[in-house]
């Protein structure tokens, strides 16, 4: 049973007050049997806002402020008349039974909100079980055949190095599954703690696609001069430009160019990625963003590359955002707060 605090009390008889205040002053327009419902709608309003103890008070405040202030002789707690016993006992028993049906439709609500929140942590823990173990059976299987095959006798030197490269590749992608999992973690809960240094945005752009695999597709880099400073965590940012980079590689044809573009627009930096890919379903331009969501055709990954991105964009206090390009593709753009002139201030590192 829900305990009310004494404010609760102390709440329901100032409502006692304000309702009594409210029919004396209507009491030239209205007749002393019309103020019971100004008591009856005040009792749902107390029932619903302070519980089912001061909801009791109420009722019986309510009925000796009606007593007294309503009822022949006024200012009295003395009735001659049956007629306003009767009164008084209807509108005592109303209250009551109003009052709980309001705390009873309030307990509802709060136990239909818990049931949504629990469907709704069933649905993301399926999803991410769904997700996790599908992303992690495929590079698994392949280590585990490239790994068996290796422990064959007699194997030719070529065969045992592209078997290697194959373990190599396949360990990386299993890291980056475990690395952005802890990621969505720490951002989720609040743990992400920036370290802000000021950076050249060629140098983050530099180091990020160091980091993406080199493949069947050119990444075009069109970096404004002279831009200003970056005032932001290197690797996190570094982390959402590889996220993006890696996403575009995903869905951009054989052959195709990705671009990656830096330019000033006021007191902030826009970077963007294209790709030539089928672009984005209409409507999911900001859904994209959620977890677990994968663009349209995607079979593949976990669907929570982007959502770090949002998260690791959204602790730096900017914005990030999708849309389709009108040549076809997409394009991931997000702004990055500008720290001084680079004839200010000597870049990190």
């Amino acid at each position: 049973m829900e305990k009310a605090l004494p404010s609760r009390y102390l709440g329901s008889a100032a409502v006692t007050v304000v309702a009594t205040l409210l029919a004396k002053a209507l009491s030239v327009v209205l007749n002393p049997t019309d103020a019971v419902m100004i008591y009856l709608a005040a009792s749902v309003f107390v029932a619903a806002r302070f519980g089912r103890g001061p909801s009791v008070l109420f009722s019986a405040l309510s009925c000796a402020s009606y007593n007294f202030f309503f009822v022949e002789p006024l200012y009295t707690f003395e009735m001659y008349n049956r007629s306003s016993w009767l009164t008084l006992l209807v509108m005592l028993i109303t209250s009551m039974v109003i009052s709980g049906q309001a705390i009873s439709l309030r307990r509802q609500e709060r136990l239909t909100r818990e049931s949504t929140v629990a469907a709704e942590n069933e649905r993301i823990k399926n999803l991410l079980l769904s997700s996790v173990s599908h992303d992690l059976r495929t590079p698994l299987a392949s280590i585990t055949g490239a790994s068996s095959s290796l422990m064959q006798d007699d194997m030719p030197e070529g065969t045992v190095k592209e078997l290697a490269r194959s373990i190599h590749q396949e360990a990386a992608r299993l890291s980056r599954i475990v690395s952005n999992l802890l990621d969505i973690t720490r951002i989720e809960s609040g743990a992400v703690a920036l370290n802000r240094q000021p950076y050249y945005i060629d140098e983050l752009i530099g180091a990020a696609l160091s980091q993406v695999p080199e493949g069947a597709h050119t990444v075009e880099t069109r970096v404004e001069k002279d831009l200003a400073l970056v005032y932001v965590d290197g690797l996190l940012i570094e982390q959402v430009l590889v996220n993006l980079l890696e996403n575009a590689v995903k869905y951009a044809p054989q052959n195709s160019a990705i671009t990656l573009t830096a330019v000033a627009r006021g007191d902030e930096i826009i970077v963007s990625v294209a790709d030539a890919g089928p672009g984005i379903a209409p409507g999911d331009e900001k859904r994209i963003f959620e977890k677990f969501t994968r663009r349209a055709r995607d079979k593949s990954g976990s669907g929570l590359g982007l959502a770090i991105c949002e998260g690791i964009i959204r602790a730096h206090q900017s914005r990030i955002w999708a849309e389709n390009r009108p040549e076809g593709g997409a394009r991931f753009s997000f702004t990055l707060p500008v720290a001084v002139k680079v004839s200010e201030e000597p870049p990190h590192g």
